[in-house]
C-alpha cells in the first residue's frame, strides 16, 4: 500500500512541475511537456496516463464481480509537428489497445485498433488538406476529448458504437467571416476503427462527410468545459451529416464485427446520418446539447436489423439515434469541476426499448485536467432490455489522469 500510495504522490509531483502547455492544433492529447524546435520546424512529444477503480451496483441474482476492481483506461504517446512551409503531422498512438490486443489475440476491436490519429495536414492555402487517419468531423461529443472533462467515456450516442469516431480519408475545412463560419467536408472508407482490418469493403465506395458550425465570437476550442471563465458568452451552433451507400456485390459481406455492437456502424446499404449541436459558455458555466439520428436502408430484406417485421411494416427503413446533454461548472476557487449528462438513446425503432442514462461527475484538479483525480457515477434511468440489457443498476468510476 505504501508504494502505490509513494507512485500517487510521485506523479502528482512531476505533473505539477512539468507545466504543461496546451497546443491549438493538437488532437487527443492536451498537453505537451516536450518540445523540440529548429528554425521554423516543431516536434511536441506528449501523452497521457490514465486508470480507476470501477464499482457496478448488481442487480438481484448477478454474481458475476469481474467489473468490481482496477481498470486502465490510457496509455497514450502522441508525436505531434509542424514544418515551416506549413504542413502538420501527428501519430497518436494507444500503447495500451496495442498491448492488450496482443496479450488476447484479438487485433478485432474497432474501438481499439491501437491507432487515434495518423495524418498528414497542409495549411499553405485557404482551404486546409488533411490526409490520413483521425477523428471525423461529426458528433460534438466524438470530437471533444472526453479525458477534458469529469467524466471516463463518452456518451452511449456518441461513444462509437452507432457510428465510427475515426477513419481514414481526406478532409477538407475552411473559415469565413473572421472564423465565425467553419466548414469541414470530407470522404473517408466507410469502414471506420475497422480500416486497419479489413481495408476498403468490396462496395468500392467512400462515407462523405460535411460539418458546419457558426461561432458568435470566432472559432471556440473544442472543450466542454470553460477553464478559461470566458468573460464574454461564447456560443456556437452546428450542422453535420454523413451518408455511405456500402451495398455488397453479390457474394461479399462486410467484416464480421465492422457493424458493431448494434448492427449499425456499417451496413449492407445505404445510411444516412445527421444532427446538430449547441454549445454555450460564460464564466465558468457551459452547457452543451446534441442530437444524431440515423436512417438506415438494408440493401437485403432479411437483414436482422428489420427484426423479422414484414416489408409493409418497416417500408424498409429502420431509425436510430438520439440525444445528449450537459451542464458543466468550474469552480476554480476549490480546483473542482462539477458534470451532470443525460441521454436518451434508440437504437433501433423496430426493436421495443430504448435507454435513458444520467451520469454525474467531479473532477478535482491538481493542474487543470493534466493532473485530476476524477470520479463518475453513471445510473441507468432505463435501460433498452431488447437491444442492451444491463446486468447492473448503477456504475462507479474513480481515478487518477496524467497528461504530458
Amino acid at each position: 500500500m505504501r508504494k502505490v500510495l509513494a507512485f500517487a504522490v510521485a506523479a502528482v509531483l512531476i505533473s505539477n512541475t512539468s507545466k504543461a502547455q496546451f497546443s491549438e492544433f493538437a488532437g487527443d492529447t492536451a498537453a505537451s511537456q516536450f518540445t523540440f524546435s529548429n528554425g521554423g520546424n516543431t516536434l511536441q512529444i506528449g501523452g497521457r496516463v490514465s486508470g480507476y477503480y470501477e464499482y457496478r451496483v448488481l442487480k438481484a441474482g448477478q454474481t458475476n464481480l469481474s467489473h468490481n476492481g482496477w481498470a486502465m483506461k490510457d496509455g497514450d504517446v502522441d508525436l505531434l509537428g509542424k514544418t515551416a512551409n506549413h504542413f502538420t503531422y501527428e501519430f497518436h498512438v494507444s500503447l495500451l489497445d496495442v498491448i492488450s490486443a496482443a496479450a488476447t489475440q484479438n487485433t478485432a476491436d474497432p474501438a481499439a485498433p491501437g491507432f487515434k490519429a495518423a495524418y498528414l495536414r497542409y495549411d499553405g492555402y485557404k482551404v486546409g488538406i488533411k490526409f490520413g487517419f483521425d477523428k471525423l468531423p461529426f458528433a460534438l461529443g466524438s470530437i471533444e476529448p472526453e479525458h477534458m472533462t469529469p467524466m471516463w467515456s463518452h456518451a452511449n450516442l456518441n461513444g462509437g458504437d452507432l457510428f465510427s469516431r475515426r477513419d481514414f480519408g481526406l478532409t477538407l475545412n475552411t473559415s469565413l467571416m473572421h472564423n465565425h463560419i467553419n466548414l469541414y467536408a470530407g470522404a473517408y472508407s466507410g469502414m471506420g476503427e475497422n480500416f486497419f482490418e479489413y481495408g476498403n469493403d468490396a462496395s468500392g465506395t467512400f462515407e462523405y462527410i460535411g460539418r458546419a458550425e457558426y461561432c458568435l465570437n470566432g472559432k471556440m476550442k473544442y472543450r466542454v468545459i470553460d477553464e478559461e471563465h470566458t468573460t464574454t458568452p461564447q456560443l456556437r451552433v452546428a450542422l453535420d451529416a454523413r451518408y455511405a451507400d456500402k451495398t455488397q456485390p453479390a457474394g461479399k459481406t462486410i467484416g464480421i464485427d465492422a457493424p458493431g455492437k448494434y448492427g449499425l456502424r456499417v451496413i449492407n446499404g445505404k445510411r444516412l446520418c445527421y444532427g446538430g449541436d449547441v454549445t454555450f459558455m460564460y464564466k465558468g458555466f457551459s452547457t452543451n446539447f446534441e442530437v444524431d439520428l440515423m436512417q438506415l436502408k438494408p440493401a437485403d430484406t432479411s437483414d436482422p436489423l428489420f427484426n423479422g417485421t414484414s416489408s409493409t411494416v418497416n417500408k424498409g427503413v429502420i431509425n436510430a439515434g438520439g440525444f445528449v446533454w450537459d451542464a458543466n461548472y468550474d469552480f476554480a476557487k476549490i480546483r473542482s469541476v462539477f458534470t451532470a449528462k443525460y441521454e436518451d438513446v434508440n437504437v433501433n425503432d423496430l426493436v421495443p426499448g430504448s435507454m435513458h442514462w444520467l451520469s454525474l461527475g467531479y473532477a478535482y484538479k491538481l493542474n487543470g485536467f493534466a493532473s485530476v483525480f476524477k470520479l463518475e457515477y453513471a445510473i441507468p434511468l432505463q435501460e433498452d432490455s431488447n437491444s442492451d440489457a444491463l446486468k447492473y443498476t448503477g456504475q462507479l468510476r474513480l481515478g487518477y489522469q496524467i497528461v504530458f
